[in-house]
């Protein structure tokens, strides 16, 4: 039985106006009110304790599925994803500091687990000011690209980190940018081509939205890129979504990332192709994918 806490936050309140009531009515009525009153909050505290005490009950016994649950799902994720993603060439782009660089290493490890190559995490969680003639000067130099306005070079910077990201051919360009504290560099990135690049957005404070001045330029730039597919992913638990953007732009995306069926998805999604915006908010279309077990 799930027992609603605004029940029981109810029943405090009804002893507590008990109280006062009886305080009342015992000033005006004498002492034989008063006993009576004092039986009543007597009965209304006992009452009050035994509810606490099944919605103690209740929550642990909620908690303790829960966590059967979890268990259970990581326990057979391992077998349901094996070899699903050999072959497949993966980076992943992680673009709002809020979600903590941890979620992008799980994804390593859950893509990895299936076979996929992932070549390197790119945090860009910064947005580029140009303000400073002397860095955007240095910025030119470093990407080797001609001077122009701010709303043409950032464009340019932006197709410049996805080729380098994506040829898997040097990445001294982006070194700039990590000493400059712009980029946050993890992996490989002379290991040649990828086919796949996973966005792992969303946010918690408003502060950290960046996705038109980052998420948005990275993926109009892969886009560009013939045979690359691009997946948009973030946690369930972010307050700043990036759903409705990463579906204009991406294959498929992931609202619940964090999440072992969040994670099942991702794999599953990238193996059979069947492109979809899957999870649990409402700008999902279904949890998951068909999975098909082979025995």
């Amino acid at each position: 039985m799930i027992v609603d806490m605004r029940y029981h936050v109810a029943s405090l309140v009804a002893v507590l106006l008990a109280l006062g009531l009886g305080i009342i009515l015992g000033a005006n009525l004498g002492r034989t009110v008063n006993l009576e009153m004092e039986k009543q909050i007597d009965r209304l505290e006992q009452m009050y304790q035994k509810n606490r005490d099944v919605l103690q009950a209740s929550l642990q016994i909620k908690e303790s599925e829960l966590e059967i649950a979890r268990q259970f799902q990581k326990t057979i994720i391992p077998g349901l994803i094996t070899n699903r993603l050999i072959g497949r060439r993966i980076a992943i782009i992680r673009t709002n500091e809020t979600v903590n660089f941890t979620y992008a290493k799980e994804l390593v490890n859950i893509l990895r687990q299936a076979g996929a190559d992932v070549t390197s995490i790119t945090s860009i969680t910064k947005v580029l000011n140009l303000s400073d003639p002397q860095f955007k000067t240095e910025l030119v130099d470093a990407f080797d690209i001609p001077m122009a306005p701010e709303k043409d070079l950032i464009p340019l910077i932006h197709s410049k980190i996805i080729q380098i990201i994506t040829q898997g051919q040097g990445s001294f360009q982006l070194l700039y940018l990590q000493n400059k504290e712009l980029v946050q560099l993890w992996g490989d990135y002379n290991r040649g081509y990828i086919d796949t690049i996973v966005f792992l957005g969303g946010g918690t404070i408003p502060e950290s939205n960046h996705q038109k001045e980052i998420d948005l330029p990275l993926m109009d730039a892969v886009r560009k890129i013939s045979g690359i597919s691009m997946i948009g992913v973030e946690p369930s638990f972010v307050t700043q979504s990036y759903m409705r953007i990463y579906q204009q732009k991406c294959q498929g995306t992931i609202d619940n990332i964090d999440t072992p069926p969040g994670e099942l998805t991702l794999v599953y999604l990238l193996a059979s192709g069947k492109w979809g915006h899957y999870g649990i908010k409402d700008t999902a279309r279904r949890l998951m994918p068909e999975v098909k077990l082979n025995y």
